[in-house]
């Protein structure tokens, strides 16, 4: 299965403050979008959905809320469009650095694990007839280890096949979706899994003055850092970043290099190997340069990642097609004057090098 398309992040996902107000549910995408989506010649999207969208209280769903991933399943099925119904963020899982160590659904005995394969059960049942659907189990996990995300992982394809035994499954690798964690990931007993992973390297390009980051947070790395080339004082930020937040600091291992779409290729590599050891599908289901990078960076980062994906017949989608601080499009105050954006908030460049990797 060949997919190319996009995200539809802050949607269902990643609110503010967590509230889905009504104008937001009703206004952020609509067909509208999808039709434009279309046109550009993708044939695919993502839809991360929140647990916190739909569940009232555990094993309780808002039919009203459930009602709008329907809408967003049949207008796809309308436009000829695969939707990937990411459960982006579910209750006892958290992918942020700082909240991970407090995840209590690797506890195979957990409230929380209960309430993820009941949710799953829920979706596997009301979503089993639609044609263009593909479950994704959970979005970047961030397990202990690699046993207990491969035995989660195990549970869930249980769950979603009692009722749908058609449908791909997505399951991304560990430690937020990172290549190299394909080492750990295990081939299923079941032919129509799809491995996923997550690219956003060198941290340090795609993430650039990125306010939420602790480089900015703690005013340690506000560099604007252009693709390909070296990034400057990794080594001082990441002495620096020590005495802040180590766990984040951890991610500048690596950084310090010239970087190039061949040292791209390389961080892929894991991948690849996995899908020629077992003869499987694989899946990039989240990429994307910050706009706050210049917009030959961003350009040239793009450009290269697609060349890789089209080489190597990867699927994709980028992240993310509106708003979010990565989108293709975007109408806020934040980046209204932004160099990447034209008059009409498009990322001309981006849609063109997303469009050259279609294959």
């Amino acid at each position: 299965m060949k997919l190319t398309g996009v995200n539809l992040g802050g949607f269902l996902s990643q609110v503010k403050d967590n509230i889905f107000d009504e104008t937001h549910i009703n206004s952020f995408i609509t067909e509208k979008d999808l039709i434009t989506i279309k046109k550009w010649g993708f044939n695919c999207i993502r839809l991360p959905v929140d647990y916190i969208f739909f569940e009232i209280e555990p094993y309780k769903y808002d039919e009203k809320r459930l009602k709008k991933i329907d809408e967003m399943v049949k207008l796809s099925q309308k436009h000829n469009l695969n939707i990937i119904l990411d459960l982006h963020k579910t209750s006892g899982h958290s992918f942020a650095l700082k909240e991970r160590d407090n995840n209590d659904i690797w506890d195979e005995k957990s409230e929380n694990r209960k309430r993820f394969l009941a949710i799953w059960s829920m979706f596997s049942k009301r979503y089993k007839n639609f044609s263009n659907m593909i479950y994704e189990i959970l979005n970047e996990p961030v397990a202990p280890d690699y046993e207990s995300w491969n035995k989660l992982c195990d549970e869930a394809i249980e769950v979603i096949r009692q009722n749908d035994k058609e449908h791909n499954i997505i399951i991304e690798s560990n430690m937020w979706g990172r290549p190299v964690c394909f080492e750990g990931l295990k081939k299923f007993n079941d032919e129509k899994i799809i491995y996923s992973f997550h690219f956003y390297e060198p941290i340090v390009v795609t993430h650039q003055m990125a306010y939420w980051t602790p480089f900015v947070v703690f005013d340690i790395y506000r560099k604007y850092v252009k693709y390909p080339g070296r990034p400057q004082d990794i080594a001082g930020a990441k002495e620096k970043l020590q005495q802040k937040d180590k766990k984040f600091a951890g991610f500048l291992d690596g950084q310090d290099k010239e970087w190039n779409i061949n040292e791209l290729e390389k961080l892929i590599k894991p991948v690849f190997d996995f899908r020629d050891k077992y003869q499987v599908p694989v899946f990039c289901g989240e990429f994307g340069c910050i706009v706050t990078a210049d917009p030959q960076t961003r350009k040239n980062w793009t450009n290269d990642l697609m060349f890789i994906f089209k080489k190597h017949q990867i699927s994709w989608t980028y992240w993310s097609y509106k708003n979010m601080d990565f989108g293709i499009v975007d109408y806020t105050e934040t980046y209204k004057d932004n160099p990447n954006y034209s008059k009409d908030r498009l990322d001309i460049n981006i849609l063109e090098a997303l469009k050259n990797g279609i294959f």
